[in-house]
């Protein structure tokens, strides 16, 4: 049973602690933000509009321009809250750096020639917003070919990290749902859809099977003695939630949707305060690295941002 009371109130604090940082572009920043101005769209007051559009403000004004060359992929994943934005004021302007942005996945080959997991979701999130706006072929094409073509989807349904990490890391099974999520909220209705929803629901359908009795995916998602994770935890709980939402999923996964928001729950306190985050993790030589990799005890923006999508998520399926 989820405590809807708790459940908004825990996603409030977070939307405003974790949805109120700009200090750099990036998604564990972007999401944040993101969660934050879609509890204003649901119609609780977070005073994200105002601050959302002075971040945007700044960012066009001169941080695009002096930072865009540098960023990297998740850097241009950290403006996606600009589409949450554009949900609130209708205002186009606010789209035309996410079709920038996704133009230079198409055009640039910016993507790891060792093929990370975590670009399967930068793709889906910048790319499905631009589709959402223009309606052009291009961006699905591209999403779905990353997506179908991926060699990191291994035949137990579990990804690996990338082309030389072969590691099951449970943040990357993580990105992996964020990525078929995000693709699905903006793809139509067509063979391409249908490959995408088969490859995820089989995915997920054996992520469930790692589940721990606390209701966490672990670090290494298939090896029992590794720590129980939030941030693969809650991206995976977002994707069900979402999916249930959109009706691809079946509502028999919400007794697993309401174990991961136990361990959740447990796990983040009231002042926005989180535990047994892994850290940024790059791909890494051994799987005993992924295994001592550090774990975050307190305002951690990955953490903290994951934790308030998936929570936002959760009461949009909930109500």
């Amino acid at each position: 049973m989820i405590d809807k009371v708790v459940l908004l109130d825990k996603a409030v604090t977070l939307g405003q602690v974790y949805g109120s940082k700009s200090d750099t572009v990036v998604y564990t920043q972007g999401v944040g933000l993101s969660a934050r101005l879609r509890l204003e769209k649901l119609g609780f007051f977070t005073a994200a509009q105002d601050y959302a559009v002075d971040f945007y403000n700044e960012l066009i004004n001169e941080r695009i321009d002096k930072e865009n060359s540098e960023w990297r992929n998740d850097g241009r994943a950290g403006i996606l809250w600009l589409d949450d934005l554009f949900e609130i004021t209708r205002d186009e302007k606010y789209i035309k750096p996410i079709i920038d942005q996704a133009d230079i996945f198409l055009n640039n080959s910016i993507l790891d020639p060792n093929i990370q997991v975590e670009d399967q979701f930068f793709v889906s999130a910048i790319l499905g917003r631009a589709f959402k706006h223009t309606n052009d072929d291009k961006y699905v094409q591209f999403i779905a070919s990353h997506i179908l073509e991926s060699p990191l989807h291994k035949s137990n349904g579990i990804y690996i990290h990338s082309k030389i990490a072969p590691f099951t890391w449970g943040r990357g099974n993580g990105f992996a749902t964020y990525g078929a999520t995000e693709a699905l909220k903006y793809i139509p209705d067509s063979t391409i859809k249908n490959e995408i929803i088969s490859k995820h629901s089989f995915h997920i359908s054996n992520l469930l099977k790692y589940q721990s009795p606390n209701g966490a995916w672990r670090q290494i998602i298939d090896d029992k003695n590794s720590y129980e994770e939030l941030t693969s935890t809650c991206m995976i709980g977002y994707s069900i939630a979402t999916g249930i939402k959109l009706g691809y999923l079946s509502e028999t996964y919400m007794e697993n949707l309401e174990k991961a928001w136990n361990f959740v729950d447990n796990n983040i306190e009231n002042t926005g305060v989180v535990h047994e985050s892994c850290t940024g993790t790059g791909s890494l030589e051994s799987l005993n690295d992924y295994l001592i990799r550090k774990r975050e005890n307190g305002f951690d923006n990955r953490g903290g941002s994951l934790a308030a999508w998936f929570l936002v998520s959760l009461y949009e399926l909930e109500e």
